[in-house]
C-alpha cells in the first residue's frame, strides 16, 4: 500500500483541522459559569498592613 503526502492534501487537512479548533474554541468561549467561585485576592499589602 503505498502513501502519498501531496501539498493539497496538507492544505486541506490543516483548514480542516483550523476549523475544528475554532468550533471547540467557540463552543469552550459561551460556556456559561466556568469562573471560579471565590476570586483570588492578592497577597500584596498596603503600607503598614500586616500580611497573613
Amino acid at each position: 500500500m503505498k502513501v502519498e503526502c501531496s501539498f493539497s492534501l496538507l492544505l486541506r487537512l490543516a483548514f480542516w483541522l483550523g476549523v475544528v479548533a475554532i468550533f471547540i474554541g467557540a463552543v469552550l468561549g459561551s460556556a456559561t459559569g466556568s469562573a471560579p467561585a471565590n476570586p483570588v485576592k492578592t497577597a500584596v499589602a498596603t503600607h503598614g498592613e500586616e500580611v497573613r
